[in-house]
């Protein structure tokens, strides 16, 4: 009964190996999740603060809400557009996945930030367009970078066809964005270089570039959930025939059989 007594305890452990590989696995996922939604809130403080001066500014609402739409629009690409890329990453995160969604987050804080009114004017409108250009530059080359760490992933054969589905809609969408940044760059420096010293009568009609920035921003989101929609129906479709597949003992493949048989 004594010898009973004084046998050692099996020692614990607070943290082993399994635990630490599925928090690595976890751990890029989880840091870009909490980084979008901590930098989203901040720009989203300062486009509601920048909408108070608006509201309470002399200026015409018709003025600035072409602008200020689209600006909340490209905040909903920014919160959402790494819903479904971040379910596919499970590598370790980088410098990439702080620096990306903090210059994205940069340029929605400025989206709003040069909308500020002056009196009854808003002397940095022309400046918008190269702050969307940048939004949709940094857009394009986080989702090359994502997509660069998707393929480096290994998938269960069940995932390969929602993997590649999605890297499809990645590509288009990153050079969708990357082609847009450099129209929105062109719009830029045609106001600055050339509207605003000779033809500054065209100015008031900026209100339709604001137009068309709103109609980008809502295709995209419009993009963003047809994805979330075909990633889950591929997801199911996968899922069901997986159930439906033959009995798991049977051979995969030929050479299997041959091997059994021997």
């Amino acid at each position: 009964m004594q010898h009973l007594l004084t046998m050692p305890t099996p020692t614990t452990f607070d943290l082993d190996r399994h635990v630490l590989t599925d928090r690595i696995r976890d751990h890029g996922r989880e840091t870009q999740l909490f980084l979008s939604s901590m930098l989203v809130s901040v720009a989203v403080a300062n486009a509601a603060y920048v909408f108070a001066l608006l509201l309470g500014s002399p200026i015409a609402p018709l003025l600035w809400l072409p602008f200020v739409l689209p600006s909340f629009g490209f905040v909903l690409v920014t919160f959402s557009g790494t819903s479904n890329t971040s379910l596919l990453i499970v590598s370790m995160p980088d410098w990439r996945d702080s620096v990306f969604p903090l210059l994205q987050a940069i340029t929605v804080f400025l989206m709003f930030g040069v909308l500020i009114p002056a009196g009854s004017n808003l002397p940095l409108l022309a400046d918008w367009y190269a702050v969307v250009g940048a939004h949709a530059m940094i857009g394009a080359i986080w989702i090359w970078s994502l997509a660069g760490k998707i393929r480096a992933t290994s998938y269960d054969i069940s995932l390969r066809a929602v993997v590649h589905s999605h890297l499809q809609w990645m590509r288009r969408g990153a050079t969708a964005a990357a082609l847009s940044g450099i129209f929105w760059f062109a719009v830029w420096a045609s106001i600055r270089w050339w509207l605003m010293p000779e033809q500054s009568p065209l100015l008031r009609f900026q209100g339709l570039l604001g137009v068309l920035a709103l109609v980008i921003s809502i295709g995209v989101i419009a993009g963003i959930e047809r994805d979330r929609r075909m990633f889950a129906r591929l997801l199911a479709g996968d899922h069901a025939g997986n159930e439906a597949s033959a009995d798991p003992d049977q051979p995969r493949n030929p050479d299997e059989s041959v091997a059994q048989q021997s």
